[in-house]
């Protein structure tokens, strides 16, 4: 029998070891390939981004139903606002832009590929003509605006301020208390306390004073469909807790049935 060569023995590679040398090349391998893959991705993203940053507008479309306001020159206006590209451009500064005009009550703004702006443009509404500057809208926002002839029908309302929001909703409560009984705001007004005065357009005025609108426009139609509506009246004070003070077209003072003077 052949005996086994010490030598030889001793040089022989053992297996584990051989084993854990290649699961650790393995490894860095995946690694070096997961980090190239990384880095390629980067490059790749930030050639792409930077392509797409510097892509230019092509279309900038302005569009809505306006009366009031003429597209190309908002397209005038914003050509300048977009020449930084297609994703540079600011929309949020777009719409702040085109809010700050007059008659523009909203602006949408979207970006529709691959090279468009598109600006829809919503005007204001006009509820009543607010003195003579301007308007308040439907929600009772006061805008600048040249009047316009067309809206020349619509109530005045003045007041000082910062009581165009209150005053609106007077003015669409009493809307609804008056319409019914076939009669129409042409003005209303609010002074400094508050205290309102309405002329009808049938030319009666109407002082309603500051407090318990509904139930002193509740009596004025108790009494005007009771007594007044077949009359010449011209005023007709409200500002008493039971009645009102009524001046006919001659001048001559009726007094409703009342008590006392309210303070407003």
């Amino acid at each position: 029998m052949r005996k086994a060569d010490p030598l030889m023995a001793d040089v022989r590679p053992a297996a584990g070891a051989s084993t854990n040398a290649i699961s650790t090349f393995r490894r860095w391998f995946n690694r070096l390939l997961l980090g190239c893959a990384l880095i390629l991705t980067g490059v790749g993203l930030y050639q792409g981004s930077t392509a797409l940053a510097a892509k230019q507008v092509k279309t900038l479309t302005v569009r809505g139903d306006v009366r009031h306001i003429d597209t190309e020159v908002i397209q005038a206006r914003l050509t300048p606002r977009i020449t930084d590209g297609f994703m540079a451009a600011d929309l949020r500064d777009l719409r702040d832009e085109l809010e700050s005009l007059p008659w523009v009550y909203k602006v949408n703004t979207r970006r529709r590929w691959p090279a468009e702006i598109e600006v829809v443009l919503v005007e204001q509404r006009p509820l009543a003509r607010w003195s003579d500057t301007g308007y308040l809208n439907h929600q009772g926002q006061f805008f600048a605006a040249t009047q316009d002839g067309q809206y020349a029908h619509l109530p005045l309302l003045s007041g000082p301020e910062g009581a165009e929001g209150t005053l609106t909703r007077r003015y669409q409560m009493l809307t609804s208390q008056l319409e019914p009984e076939g009669l129409t705001i042409d003005e209303l007004s609010i002074d400094v306390l508050g205290q309102l005065s309405v002329r009808l357009m049938n030319g009666v005025q109407l002082a309603l004073g500051a407090n318990e609108l509904l139930r002193r426009v509740t009596r004025f139609k108790q009494l005007w469909s009771d007594k007044l509506s077949t009359q010449t009246v011209e005023k007709i004070d409200l500002r008493y807790e039971h009645g009102a003070a009524v001046t006919f077209g001659h001048s001559a003072l009726a007094m409703q049935p009342l008590r006392s003077r309210g303070e407003g």
